[in-house]
């Protein structure tokens, strides 16, 4: 994830940018039918988001930096931590009763075997919330509920706290790249760097 992340940010604001200087019109209307069908647009988009943690395959996530020109960045957040956490457990609920052979329908077996041997069966509540920050939501949440004896409780504190910084740096993503939002800017930076700073002392220490 943290490796593709740049090319992500880079191609989602270049799309963002010519929607904005080519297609005026259509953005304005879509405003407007925010503006008019606010419950049905927030429901639709935590509903997006919470598709995309169960099923693999699925991503949104370049859309929430589009969706929070709508809806308002920090209010895009706390839709997409919604959406995200409902998802994640749904995610772990299937992989903890419904097991393997049902699980391999959503996700590629591959995808368990990379990301096994960062989950140990005693996984500590602190070290899901850090893998929450650097694996996909989606993979994640079935693997720690197949291959761990985490109980369900923790498992969604783990996960409500560890997509928290990401929900927000995503959806503030616009501001921060087009400098609209100085303070944003700086906090995202600090959070990527200690993130890319952990990665590489657990890989040093050969935890991942």
């Amino acid at each position: 994830m943290l490796k593709k992340l740049p090319q992500i940010i880079f191609f989602l604001f270049l799309a963002i940018t010519l929607v904005f200087i080519f297609w005026q019109e259509p953005i304005n209307y879509l405003q407007q039918f925010v503006v008019d069908n606010s419950i049905l647009s927030i429901g639709v988009f935590i509903f997006l988001m919470f598709l995309s943690t169960v099923f693999a395959p699925l991503t949104v996530l370049p859309m929430v930096p589009f969706v929070a020109l709508f809806l308002g960045s920090f209010n895009t957040a706390v839709y997409s931590i919604i959406g995200w956490t409902i998802g994640s457990m749904v995610a772990f609920w299937i992989a903890r009763h419904l097991g393997k052979p049902f699980l391999l329908k959503l996700v590629s077996e591959k995808d368990i075997i990379k990301y096994h041997k960062y989950v140990p069966q005693d996984i500590k509540f602190w070290w899901v919330v850090f893998l929450r920050m650097i694996i996909p939501v989606d993979i994640l949440s079935y693997i720690v509920g197949l291959l761990t004896d985490l109980k369900a409780w923790k498992y969604f504190f783990a996960t409500l706290i560890g997509v928290i910084p990401f929900s927000f740096i995503f959806s503030y993503g616009y501001e921060i790249v087009f400098l609209k939002n100085i303070p944003a800017l700086i906090l995202s930076t600090v959070f990527v760097v200690a993130i890319l700073l952990s990665v590489w002392y657990f890989k040093d220490k050969g935890r991942i």
